[in-house]
C-alpha cells in the first residue's frame, strides 16, 4: 500500500470516525488467479465507526475521536495527509442528508441521535473540505 493510498483511506475513516484502524487491521483486494495483491480494500472492518460504543452527547465532541495507528485523535491524523487532489468535494457534500435518509430507516436510532451523527459527520466533512483547502 503506497502512502497516497493510504491517505485516501484516512479520509473515509476519518469521516466515518473508525477508531479501529490500526497496523493490523488493514484490508486487501488480491487478483483470484494469481493471488497477487491488487489494491486496498476499500471499507474493511468499519464496525467501530459512527461513534458507536459513545452515548450522544459525546458525537457533538466531534474534535476529540480517538484514532489510530498514528496519532491519537482523528483531527491529529487528518492532516498527515499530504495530497487532497484526489478529494472531490461534490462526493462529500450534503453527505449527511444521504445519511439522515439512511439513519431514518432504522428502529434502532431516535431522532436525537440521529440528528447528532448527520450534525457530526457534516462537520467532519466541512473540516475535510477545509484542509484539503489549505493543501491543494
Amino acid at each position: 500500500m503506497t502512502w497516497g493510498q493510504v491517505c485516501v483511506f484516512q479520509r473515509t475513516h476519518y469521516l466515518i470516525a473508525n477508531n479501529d484502524r490500526h497496523l493490523n487491521n488493514f484490508g486487501a483486494v488480491r487478483d483470484a488467479q494469481t493471488l497477487e495483491w491488487a489494491k486496498p480494500a476499500p471499507l474493511y472492518d468499519n464496525g467501530s465507526s459512527f461513534w458507536y460504543d459513545q452515548n450522544t452527547e459525546s458525537i457533538l465532541n466531534v474534535e476529540k475521536t480517538k484514532s489510530q495507528p498514528f496519532k491519537d485523535t482523528h483531527e491529529e491524523q487528518i492532516l498527515l495527509a499530504e495530497d487532497f487532489s484526489w478529494l472531490d468535494a461534490a462526493e462529500i457534500t450534503g453527505l449527511d442528508e444521504e445519511f439522515n435518509e439512511l439513519l431514518r430507516a432504522s428502529p434502532f436510532i431516535d431522532a436525537t441521535r440521529r440528528d447528532a451523527l448527520c450534525f457530526a459527520l457534516r462537520k467532519r466533512a466541512a473540516k475535510l473540505l477545509d484542509i484539503a483547502g489549505r493543501t491543494m
